[in-house]
């Protein structure tokens, strides 16, 4: 009866979920393997074609695996039941009745109740941490300005092209025109890091050449993101941290989070949505529908930016003089100046502007009331 019980051939098998895409995907998916986590503990593996680097520091590092792990299939998958997540397949995605981290809820832990659900969790180390801020810094001392914002102009599918055009085939990314009037106009109040691979020699925005832990670490020490449908933004809401989402071709209830972040996308925005992953020719033809969905004019591109720049300063708290508080301090009076105010008195009791002067009859009365003969 013992053996029978600790066979291998008759133990339960464990389940083996395969995540691929690219970093904003893991992240989203963070969420639901934690609630699988508290509802049936960790006897589970969790295999990630990519972004395997978010699940350093958190509960799952000991049990995610890279594809090219040696004796993955042999050890872990043949024995167990290989579950692949695709939300991108799952209905109430693709009906826009559920966002990325829903969807995997659901494919998951096969509920549709996702009240239970955190934030996903990004664990920096110490080192991590200091170095984001000594990036922070840096923008500040280079820049001059009092807040730092990080933009995420393009989405994976930016291509740079002869010229400096960055084309977006999945009408995702901003071009790169738009990306220099949005950050030329956030730089003349803020500080600005530009979250890109693509860089032009005419830019003023601060380049970092870094890994997507660091950018994770300077969004965090960053004082607000703004950013397109790409990994960022989902970096930025796990770090609590206020942004703008500026939204194409694809839909805020399955990207990103609408109660959160502060979502701008063009005016009559002609968008339909796109079977990705589904594959077939509607994906091709949803493209061509939505080649637009980022072209902006530039009263649109205006408009735009005038709504960021204002829920900067909301989320911010900045009042419309914070730039200028240094030239509205007063210099010290001389005995020469007035002021005028309400009750004299009492703002003379709090200060003093006249110079020390010996009272006779003052001091006089001091003395006589003590007995003392001057």
């Amino acid at each position: 009866m013992n053996n029978e019980i600790t066979s291998p051939n008759k133990r339960a098998r464990k389940k083996v979920f395969m995540v691929s895409g690219g970093a904003g995907r893991i992240i989203c998916a963070l969420p639901a393997f934690e609630k699988y986590k508290k509802i049936n503990g960790d006897d589970f593996f969790i295999i990630s074609q990519s972004g395997l680097e978010f699940f350093l520091g958190t509960e799952f590092q000991d049990i995610a695996f890279d594809p090219t792990h040696k004796g993955l299939f042999k050890n872990i998958i043949k024995p167990n039941d290989l579950i692949n997540l695709e939300p991108y397949q799952e209905h109430g995605y693709y009906n826009q009745e559920k966002s990325l981290t829903e969807a995997f809820d659901k494919l998951v832990n096969g509920t549709d109740d996702h009240g239970d659900l955190g934030k996903p969790k990004i664990i920096l180390n110490k080192t991590e941490e200091i170095n984001a801020k000594e990036t922070v810094a840096e923008a500040k001392k280079q820049q001059n300005k009092k807040y730092t914002i990080v933009i995420q102009p393009f989405g994976r599918e930016g291509k740079a092209h002869e010229g400096g055009h960055v084309v977006d085939a999945s009408s995702r990314s901003l071009s790169t025109d738009d990306y220099f009037y949005i950050s030329n106009e956030l730089r003349k109040k803020y500080n600005v890091i530009s979250f890109t691979e693509n860089r032009f020699d005419n830019d003023d925005n601060m380049y970092v050449d870094a890994d997507l832990r660091h950018w994770s670490g300077i969004i965090e020490a960053a004082d607000y993101f703004v950013g397109v449908d790409s990994c960022g933004q989902h970096m930025a809401y796990s770090f609590d941290k206020p942004g703008s989402v500026i939204i194409g071709s694809t839909f805020p209830e399955n990207i990103t989070y609408p109660n959160h972040f502060n979502i701008v996308e063009k005016p009559n925005n002609p968008r339909v949505y796109s079977p990705i992953r589904i594959d077939g020719i509607d994906n091709e033809l949803a493209n061509r529908v939505n080649d637009t969905c980022m072209d902006f004019t530039r009263q649109e591109l205006d408009e735009l930016t005038k709504n960021i720049l204002k829920d900067i300063k909301e989320k911010l708290g900045i009042g419309d003089h914070y730039e200028t508080k240094k030239s509205t301090i007063l210099p010290p009076l001389n005995n020469a100046q007035k002021i005028k105010t309400k009750s004299k008195k009492s703002f003379d009791q709090l200060i003093d502007l006249t110079p020390k002067t010996k009272s006779k009859k003052s001091i006089d009365k001091v003395l006589e009331a003590n007995n003392i003969k001057s």
